[in-house]
């Protein structure tokens, strides 16, 4: 008495490519198929054979849902079923959270990319941008830094940076923060001044894998972050301009010829038009629109702290308008409106920064200029 996996399993995968499951019993009693992940039971549903075969369609979608609640990006999974009171184990897999449909080598995609369909971008001086990769077990990649500096406003130059890794027992997905800070402090290790030192670009470097962050001369007006086609957070900062428009939805009471309001609800909406982008930043910034986790950054991005994008409020994107040409030498421009997840309307994000160096903090100083 047994249950058959007629379907083909690879060890590694994206979960967009796994694929329907075609089972064959030993008899037409009914089976229960299940998935199952870190102790947690993924799916588990009872089916009938029909001349002995049974086939499990969308499991993909169930994975997704899995790995999107928990906020993974690679997670093991072990196919079980049950038939006639035995249970067995047929097959495990390992699966790499992406949306998008993938028709390659996975692994070598995963040994050569970090998980970003970017290939550079453009860094904010104030942002903490984040970059993942695949990691395999007691992997020797090193993560290699390549600074372009500017320093006592002379000719750039290259400065490398090589921090202690360590070795991982599991092959996992690891994280490198790429900060103005860390850039500062990789310059300053070569025996300069931090106060003269002018980053203007960062290199990434891990085996394979090379990622480019070019310094911007100014901060950008809005800044999100949200979780890309790999489930992984990435940081959105944009040139835009922002409409913001409050409603308030409430309803009048006459008692005694006067009148009182009630059931009234704040609602605040915000309308971002972007400047000129790209086509590769055009075509990146679709995930946003179609993230499940978008935040909203405040002048607090200190992550070194403990603060993390999962302490950010959540906005949701209501209105993506994203028209993208391929025409030569033309930019394209997106607009989106999007509102916070908490009804209540928020205070200005100048009020939540860090130092509180508001007006309410200022001594007054009385003589005229």
């Amino acid at each position: 008495m047994s249950v058959t996996l007629n379907t083909q399993l690879e060890n590694l995968m994206f979960s967009s490519q796994i694929p329907d499951l075609d089972l064959t019993t030993s008899d037409d009693n009914e089976a229960v198929v299940s998935i199952v992940s870190g102790g947690a039971t993924v799916f588990s549903a009872t089916h009938i054979p029909y001349q002995r075969n049974i086939i499990v369609h969308d499991i993909r979608s169930v994975v997704e849902y899995y790995m999107r609640q928990g906020s993974h990006a690679l997670s093991s999974f072990t196919l079980r079923a049950k038939h006639n009171g035995s249970t067995q184990t047929l097959a495990t897999f390992q699966a790499v959270y992406l949306e998008q449909h993938f028709t390659g080598d996975t692994e070598e995609f995963l040994r050569n990319n970090f998980l970003t369909t970017m290939e550079g971008k453009l860094m904010a001086p104030g942002a903490t941008e984040f970059l993942y990769y695949y990691r395999k077990a007691y992997s020797q990649e090193s993560v290699r830094f390549r600074v372009v500096a500017s320093v006592y406003d002379a000719e750039p130059r290259v400065f490398q940076y090589s921090p202690q890794n360590s070795i991982s027992t599991i092959d996992t997905i690891s994280r490198i923060e790429v900060t103005m800070k860390l850039m500062l402090d990789a310059v300053e290790s070569h025996g300069w001044v931090r106060e003269h030192i002018r980053p203007l670009a960062c290199s990434v470097q891990v085996g394979a894998r090379s990622f480019t962050f070019y310094v911007q001369d100014c901060e950008p007006n809005l800044t999100l972050y949200f979780r890309n086609a790999f489930n992984c957070f990435e940081c959105c900062a944009l040139q835009a301009v922002t409409t913001h428009k409050p409603k308030v939805d409430r309803s009048i009471a006459v008692t005694n010829r006067i009148s009182t309001f009630y059931n009234q609800q704040n609602e605040k909406l915000y309308e971002v038009e972007t400047s000129g982008l790209t086509m590769e930043q055009a075509r990146w910034i679709e995930q946003l629109f179609y993230s499940h986790d978008v935040r909203m950054a405040t002048k607090r991005t200190d992550f070194s702290q403990g603060y993390t994008p999962q302490g950010m409020p959540i906005v949701l994107i209501t209105e993506p308008t994203c028209e993208i040409s391929d025409a030569d030498g033309e930019l394209n421009t997106v607009k989106f409106t999007y509102q916070y997840q908490d009804r209540r309307t928020y205070l200005p994000t100048d009020y939540l920064s860090v130092d509180h160096d508001r007006i309410f903090t200022e001594q007054f100083d009385p003589s005229f200029q």
